[in-house]
């Protein structure tokens, strides 16, 4: 479960996401270049394994995907989220 504020429960706790590295800006095709790369693995092990056969990828746990996005929703977004309720 996650909030405004973090990530609050992860089951199973040793959950973690997939990511990309960025080589290039997002463009129209950002589901293709990038979204078909972001996943949660149950455990490190089948993160680690799909990572493996996906360059360029690597793995976040899920407070670490959580900041990450946050960082990057406040220096994109920063002003608008900050007139929010």
């Amino acid at each position: 479960m996650v909030g405004p504020e973090g990530v609050k429960e992860v089951e199973p706790a040793d959950t973690v996401v997939s990511f990309l590295t960025p080589k290039r800006t997002f463009d129209a095709d950002v589901i293709q270049s990038f979204c078909h790369f972001v996943h949660f693995f149950g455990s490190r092990e089948s993160g680690e394994r799909w990572s493996s056969e996906h360059k360029g990828t690597f793995l976040l746990s899920v407070d670490q995907a959580y900041e990450l996005g946050r960082l990057t929703n406040t220096r994109n977004f920063g002003e608008a989220l900050a007139k929010t309720p």
